[in-house]
């Protein structure tokens, strides 16, 4: 059926390979339902070349589905074909269509719109399997799937079977809106493509004529009363829909529509929804969710670039460079030896079956369907080669294959067995994302993810019966990711670990109610940092807590191989505990890790806590140190937690109990702190001898820990950073205004990188305590005084948050303690100038 919307547009000058793997079917695909070579052969040569297009693009959107023409004796398809036939054919042995009970399975009533998107998800992985080469009925039938008849007409029947009981035109939207626009017609479009042969024209045009009625306008979402504008992967998704009911329909109406709609999700964004030139992606309007709503918006538009490049409809927008762009500045840095950091997964994390890896899985698959179409030969290599280091570095906990699917495989095969191609390395250096108060660093064998919230951005999100208690996982958590423990937040992290006491938080312990605070965001404005160019950064939060006045200024220093924690200005409360938690680790069932503190190995029995002076350091065996500058007094805890995925997550949550074994570090607060602090620095992957030897030669120095300034210097590095959340001045830096600040002497050279993360100052002027010659640096930035000492005057409106950064040849003065060696070449002297850096 078709109808007959477009003139003729060019045929392609390929057929897909979906043509080999289908066999017989694709011929029937090519040419419609219910149609035959001869009829065919009688058709307007316009009408044959428009029809024809439309058939190559069901046969590349089913190559799309189902990884074309693979070779089902390849031992790389073993597992993934396996899997497949095993939960089809599972399926298959238990539909049972039963109008009285208004189901299609049992147990799953199509009163649940829920239930309506699982059935259509459940055909169309019948029909998958259905039009998949090498699946096999794993029920000892002896059946084959692939192509079987019998197969085939029950999913056309289960189709119709919906159709009557639950999905048509004639019936309207209740519950959750995302089941009727989004949920069940991808599933109906893909389970449609991949039977297009058995449907008759009378089947097809009821099916598409539902999804005409659900989402008549990809533009828009929530039909009736609450209709309002898609956004970010919600559009993309909708637009996907439309796109293949165009296809299935031989529409150039609804494919116009689709690509035209998607035009708006290319530009970056600088509010709400979608992509954002900083890398950052949100959605939901304040939730960072790079992970999960950014990997479908990728996932998605990679397979429609793929689907509609060299066709009549092709993507031609300049913006979408930026879905290319956005591999290395958006995803990239929260893909970590293949898993996606839960930092920007949001409520996906209280999904059993929704690993980090399983999601960092999904990212890899998006990269390398994106390189299939990327603007030029390079860029599809750099993409495989990226994908090619997530996927070898991932293997030895968490296989590919086991959450890959055929098209998956089909997808990276490929690239794996290409010895040509190089794995890309996991590269060092620190990234922040000021428009989702995010930030991530990065070493050898290490990374520390940081998450934040602000008044422009969500402490977290609940939705749904999911997440119950995220409650603080946006009041500044810490997550410390190690090479040597991969399967830390993937084993059972979030239904055991104790929600009050995340790494890297301060927080009142009081009792809150489930989803309590879910998509609320505090006051303050003043949460970012500085990140110039050379992989160090600085960040900083000035922290109000949800349900209670308990308040902070928090800061984090980010080095080679430590990160610098401070708190200042703790006050308030709702008279339960107040504690910074330094570290919450999961040692997963049986872990028995040695906690030593100051040299003294601790008991490792469960159950087992002290609250003690620490003098200088502790450390946990295969996870690092702890420094306490000064000194502490530290609460130490072995515990044995015991949770349930239930308890965080009602609909996909299981309730069999997990016991996983924890050691905490928190330093307490007491009931009522006023102007209580903290300081402590992470040594990640640290031998506990080298912990007592940066302890006892510690290279930073704490130079200011106040509610005003938060300020470190590190001898190693030469890094000397400060938050400031008042005018002030600390470590040789003196500012006009609130903001952050971090300088590096190195090889001669200052680098200076100033930001505003309060967004409120048009200018700052920044004075340092040393004289310097301009080299490079921002427009931004103007050197109104070189010497004696720089003053700096930086432009930050518009900037968002980001860093300005200027660099300098430093000037030597003898005997001055932060004087360096003259480079060769250099000036001897340097003279005011109010020209800007550039």
């Amino acid at each position: 059926m078709h109808e007959n919307t477009t003139p003729p547009v060019s045929r392609r000058g390929f057929l897909t390979a979906a043509a080999v793997a289908l066999g017989g079917l694709t011929g029937a695909l090519q040419l419609g339902p219910g149609a035959t070579s001869s009829t065919a052969a009688s058709a307007t040569a316009t009408s044959a070349t428009t029809d024809d297009a439309y058939a190559t693009l069901r046969s590349l959107w089913a190559e799309i589905l189902t990884g074309g023409a693979i070779d089902p004796t390849d031992d790389a398809y073993a597992t993934v074909l396996s899997d497949l036939s095993t939960t089809a054919t599972g399926l298959w042995n238990t539909l049972a269509a039963d109008t009285s009970a208004n189901s299609l399975w049992p147990g799953q009533t199509l009163t649940v719109p829920a239930n309506i998107t699982a059935g259509h998800k459940q055909l169309a992985t019948m029909a998958t399997a259905y039009a998949t080469p090498g699946t096999t009925a794993t029920d000892g039938s002896g059946r084959t799937l692939h192509g079987d008849p019998a197969l085939g007409a029950a999913i056309v029947d289960g189709l119709d079977f919906l159709h009557t009981q639950a999905y048509n035109a004639d019936t309207e939207e209740f519950g959750n809106w995302w089941e009727w626009e989004i949920g069940v017609p991808a599933a109906l479009t893909s389970a449609a493509i991949l039977v297009y042969p058995l449907l008759s024209p009378a089947q097809l045009a009821n099916h598409l004529a539902a999804v005409d009625h659900f989402v008549p306008d990809p533009k828009f979402n929530k039909y009736g009363s609450t209709r309002s504008t898609s956004t970010g992967a919600n559009r993309v998704d909708l637009c996907q829909v439309v796109a293949v009911r165009g296809i299935l329909g031989g529409s150039g109406e609804r494919l116009t529509t689709a690509v035209a709609a998607l035009s708006d999700v290319f530009p970056y964004v600088t509010s709400g929804d979608g992509l954002y030139a900083d890398g950052s992606f949100v959605q939901h309007t304040y939730i960072p969710y790079t992970g999960t709503y950014g990997m479908v918006l990728l996932r998605d538009l990679a397979a429609l670039f793929q689907l509609l490049t060299g066709s009549g409809w092709a993507i031609t927008d300049p913006s979408a460079a930026n879905v290319y762009t956005s591999v290395d500045s958006a995803f990239r840095p929260w893909i970590w030896n293949g898993l996606c950091m839960d930092a920007v997964r949001g409520r996906a994390v209280s999904r059993p079956a929704e690993t980090d890896f399983a999601d960092g899985n999904l990212v890899i698959q998006s990269v390398l369907r994106a390189a299939a179409s990327a603007p030029t030969p390079a860029q599809a290599d750099h993409f495989k080669s990226l994908a090619k280091g997530w996927i070898t570095r991932g293997e030895a906990y968490a296989p590919f294959a086991d959450t890959a699917t055929v098209p998956a495989i089909a997808l990276a095969q490929p690239v794996l067995d290409d010895a040509s191609l190089a794995p890309a390395a996991e590269l060092p250096g620190h990234v922040q994302f000021p428009a989702m108060d995010r930030a991530v660093h990065r070493r050898d064998g290490w990374a520390h993810a940081l998450a934040m919230s602000s008044a422009r951005v969500a402490r977290y999100e609940s939705m749904n019966g999911e997440n119950l208690h995220g409650w603080h996982t946006g009041d500044g958590m810490g997550y410390l990711y190690l090479a040597a423990d991969p399967s830390h937040y993937t084993d059972a992290y979030w239904p055991t670990v104790d929600p009050t006491r995340l790494p890297g938080t301060t927080v009142d312990t009081l009792t809150l109610a489930d989803a309590a605070g879910t998509g609320t965001r505090p006051t303050a404005t003043w949460v970012g940092g500085a990140s110039p160019a050379g992989g160090y950064g600085c960040a900083g939060m000035d922290f109000q807590q949800y349900g209670s006045t308990l308040t902070a200024k928090k800061s984090w220093f980010f080095l080679d191989d430590s990160v610098v924690c401070l708190g200042a200005g703790i006050s308030g409360g709702s008279g339960a505990e107040v504690v910074t938690t330094v570290e919450n680790r999961n040692l997963h069932e049986n872990g028995t890790n040695v906690l030593t503190i100051d040299g003294v190995a601790q008991p490792g029995t469960a159950g087992w806590t002290s609250t003690r002076s620490v003098r200088s350091w502790a450390h946990l065996a295969d996870v690092g140190g702890y420094l306490f500058p000064g000194g502490a007094t530290v609460q130490a805890a072995r515990t044995s937690r015991v949770g349930a995925w239930s308890d965080i997550n009602t609909v996909s949550g299981t309730p069999d109990s997990l016991t996983r074994q924890y050691v905490s570090l928190c330093l307490p607060h007491g009931t009522a702190p006023a102007s209580a602090s903290y300081a402590y620095v992470l040594l990640p992957g640290a031998s506990a001898a080298a912990t007592a030897r940066r302890a006892a030669r510690p290279t930073v120095t704490v130079l200011s820990n106040t509610a005003s300034v938060q300020a470190v210097r590190d001898s190693a590095s030469g890094v000397t950073a400060a938050n400031f959340f008042a005018a002030g001045s600390a470590g040789g830096i003196t500012v006009s205004a609130p903001c952050s600040v971090l300088t590096r002497q190195a090889g001669g050279h200052l680098l200076v990188g100033v930001s505003d993360p309060s967004r409120a100052a048009s200018t700052v002027t920044v004075q340092l305590a040393l004289d310097g010659t301009l080299v490079s640096g921002d427009d931004a930035v103007t050197v109104a005084r070189s010497a004696p000492g720089l003053t700096l005057v930086v432009d930050l409106s518009g900037a968002a948050g980001a860093t300005r950064e200027a660099t300098f040849t430093l000037h030597r003065h003898p005997g001055r303690p932060d004087a360096q060696a003259k480079p060769a070449g250099s000036s001897p002297g340097s003279h005011p100038s109010q020209r800007s850096a550039r």
